[in-house]
């Protein structure tokens, strides 16, 4: 819709909203938004913005002007102030749909529209509101996004190693064997780039076919032979109804060390999802994959994990979503006599996300994973348990609308009761996300 088309919506909006004094401050925001000069409004209010937020007439007025000046974050939680004050605020929930929409969160755009369309609003309005949703629906047959990142940073321990450099081996009775450099921790910084894409076609209202694929690579700066690249693909269909959605598809990747190729993985998944409301989500899952090393193929394997995930989102100033994973499975070794190489996993994933300040986010994610392996390795004596632990946490900066700057840490700690397999390590990474 142009911008006179959204003016004549707002302002019948605004026939049945009640009337509120204005200050000297909001009164000229208001002649420079009827005049058509958000970027002047915009720049007006916004230094206020510390000392009003939470005047619900100041929160519309910067919401507005940030949306007319192209500052959609800004915008959006401005117009969330006035309607967590204000929820029945037809004025500020019609432009906080359009400043969705302009994001591309067409769901989110469509049922704040939708919303608006059921109150007592005029005729002219609701016409307007119909070739929105008209378009949002027109533009939802297909659905491309996709997002490009760069980053740098430093990793205590490239190669996922041991820190000793001599090892006993209860095979030889005990004696002291010196480890190469490559199978020693190893530190170094790094550049790193990825990308992805993904798409969503609706065949009909509950039917869609979606796919997708992404690549990541990590480029260290000395350590060259532990550089890694992986790439991913996936297709499938979902079928959603009301509160269900049930999604199958296949997965493919593709992991190399060193430019050559290590692993190839080929697979399945399906998923049922069932939103109890637009706050919780609880989802079940189940994946099978088969894992094959062109180099190593003693290591091959097949590998299954069944599990069930929970998320929940609360809608106050923070925003804050939480969310856990609880999964088991088993990979079974294909070779004969090596079941040292199997194991059964059992895991669990916590995490959460909020907004700190406008435009700023904060999350954490930890993790455990528990792992049994089947039988003694061959050099230790002693059947494999590992126990890995995961941490991590950062800050994201939305820098401009798609545009986001991140700073992450991320710890792993993996204990092992065979020494060759215990190590730590540390990454921290500064990225500039782009997103489409």
């Amino acid at each position: 819709m142009g911008v006179l088309a959204r003016y004549a919506f707002v302002f019948s909006l605004a026939a049945c909203a009640s009337a509120a004094l204005a200050d000297a401050l909001t009164e000229r925001a208001q002649r420079l938004l009827a005049q058509k000069q958000a970027k002047q409004a915009y720049d007006l209010l916004l230094p206020q913005e510390g000392a009003r937020a939470g005047d619900p007439e100041f929160d519309y007025l910067l919401g507005v002007a940030a949306l007319d000046s192209g500052n959609l974050e800004r915008a959006v939680f401005a117009l969330e102030r006035v309607l967590a004050v204000q929820p029945n605020n037809h004025l500020a929930r019609a432009e906080i749909a359009r400043a969705y929409l302009e994001m591309g969160e067409r769901d989110a755009a469509r049922k704040e529209f939708e919303t608006v369309r059921r109150q007592p609003i005029p005729e002219d309005a609701k016409a307007t509101i119909d070739r929105f949703l008209s378009a949002i629906a027109a533009s939802d047959v297909t659905q491309v996004t996709g997002f490009v990142e760069l980053g740098v940073g430093h990793d205590s321990n490239v190669n996922s190693a041991t820190s000793s450099s001599q090892i006993a081996l209860p095979v030889l009775g005990g004696i002291i064997a010196t480890l190469n450099q490559n199978a020693q921790r190893r530190s170094d910084n790094f550049g790193a780039l990825s990308g992805g894409i993904n798409v969503t076609h609706r065949l009909s209202p509950e039917w869609a076919v979606v796919g997708g694929a992404s690549g990541s690579g990590k480029f260290n700066r000395n350590a060259n032979d532990f550089d890694t690249l992986t790439l991913d693909g996936n297709l499938g269909v979902r079928w959603s109804k009301n509160k269900e959605a049930i999604t199958v598809g296949m997965q493919l990747q593709q992991f190399d060390l060193d430019y050559a190729r290590f692993r190839e993985t080929t697979g399945a998944i399906a998923q049922w999802q069932h939103l109890f409301d637009e706050f919780h989500q609880a989802t079940l899952f189940t994946q099978y994959s088969e894992l094959r090393y062109p180099t190593q193929e003693i290591r091959n394997a097949n590998r299954t994990i069944v599990g069930a995930a929970y998320s929940q989102a609360f809608k106050n100033q923070y925003s804050p979503v939480l969310f856990g994973t609880l999964y088991t499975g088993r990979e079974d070794e294909i070779a004969a006599d090596v079941p040292q190489l199997g194991h059964v996993p059992f895991g669990v994933r916590l995490g959460g996300e909020a907004r700190i300040h406008t435009g700023l986010s904060a999350f954490a994610n930890t993790a455990y994973e528990y792992r049994r392996y089947g039988g003694p390795d061959p050099l230790f004596l002693v059947n494999r348990r590992d126990r890995q632990f995961d941490v991590s946490g950062g800050l994201s900066y939305i820098l401009r609308p798609g545009t986001t700057l991140i700073g992450q840490v991320a710890y792993t700690d993996n204990h092992s009761n065979v020494e060759l397999n215990r190590f730590r390590r540390t990454l921290t990474t500064v990225s500039v996300r782009f997103n489409f």
